[in-house]
């Protein structure tokens, strides 16, 4: 997919001697210059903290310390923090069943209207208007798991807030928010020091990106096929969580346990079931997974009627263990 702009074509700003110069020529100079810039960020560098954005808390704080920093967005922009900021811990007691929650510290570039004016200026014949701005980022805290909703809590409040939650988090996996660390909350404290572990360097790694997941905790919705040769078993695998930027190079094998229990004609059958496993269609974002199983290994007289009540067993019996390694 192509980075450059394809709504508005790219002018080049010209002045010459004695031209009557407009703000709107002075904006779209720097509007010129600054489109460039985010372009060669985000075509060189991937979302990510670039230096700097140190974090500090420990066990028992209520407030966390940022250090300045510098780090771009999925977009290619800048964000730069050049004082320290101190951060209030979200004032959240548990989980409604007296566990910790978990949050993500995500920073931001900022609108114009995120901005505090610095300096304004009367115009010739129009209205005092800001002239500067003070370039400062947002910064949010991200529940990684949403808490239950309040008691009373209207039908309407706990959609919006879910939606909410669900456009953040989407902002996050697309870059438009970068981590800077997890924080494990338990009556308005930290309950652990703060994690950096799933922050992201704006550097591209010189050895290869690697990352590593299962379908464990997901809806493993396998579907059997019947052929001459035996069954095949197929699984939809989604690795976006990992953000790989190319197309990796794949690893999985399935777990579980290979003797399953299948109700036919009402009858309880334990079937032996392993194959050989095949990955088609890999993508950034994902693969599937074939496994063949050969019919010398199922009982013939019981094939045909095997497909279905196998690929519904196997919901909860089998899972992928996966492995991706871009270069």
């Amino acid at each position: 997919m192509s980075l450059t702009p394809s709504t508005k074509p790219i002018e080049r700003i010209q002045f010459f001697n004695g031209q009557r110069l407009f703000a709107g020529d002075l904006q779209d100079l720097e509007e010129f210059n600054r489109v460039m810039r985010w372009l060669h960020n985000q075509s060189l560098h991937q979302p990510g903290v670039a230096s700097g954005y140190a974090v500090s808390g420990n066990k028992g704080d209520s407030e966390i310390t940022v250090q300045p920093g510098y780090a771009i967005d999925g977009l290619g922009r800048e964000i730069v923090l050049t004082q320290a900021k101190v951060i209030q811990v979200p004032p959240v007691a548990n989980d409604g069943r007296g566990n910790a929650v978990y949050y993500d510290l995500v920073v931001s570039y900022p609108n114009d209207s995120d901005l505090t004016e610095t300096e304004t200026r009367d115009g010739v014949c129009v209205s005092r208007s800001a002239v500067r701005r003070r370039e400062a980022p947002v910064f949010c805290w991200a529940e990684l798991v949403p808490t239950s909703d309040p008691p009373g809590t209207s039908a309407a409040i706990n959609a919006d807030r879910k939606a909410k939650l669900g456009a953040l988090n989407n902002d996050i996996e697309a870059g438009r928010r970068i981590r800077l660390a997890r924080a494990e909350v338990l009556n308005c404290q930290l309950n652990q020091p703060l994690s950096i572990a799933e922050r992201r360097n704006a550097r591209p790694a010189q050895q290869p990106f690697i990352a590593a997941g299962n379908t464990k905790t997901l809806q493993n919705d396998w579907k059997a096929t019947l052929s001459d040769i035996g069954i095949t078993l197929t699984l939809a695998v989604d690795t976006s969580a990992a953000q790989f930027r190319t197309t990796p190079r794949y690893f999985a094998n399935v777990a579980g346990d290979r003797s399953v229990k299948v109700t036919i004609d009402s009858k309880d059958v334990t079937v032996m079931i392993d194959g050989f496993v095949r990955l088609d269609a890999p993508a950034a974002t994902g693969f599937t997974l074939s496994l063949l199983a050969p019919s010398i290994l199922i009982d013939r007289s019981i094939l045909n009627k095997l497909a279905q009540p196998l690929a519904e067993a196997l919901k909860t019996k089998w899972y992928v263990v996966w492995m991706g390694v871009e270069g």
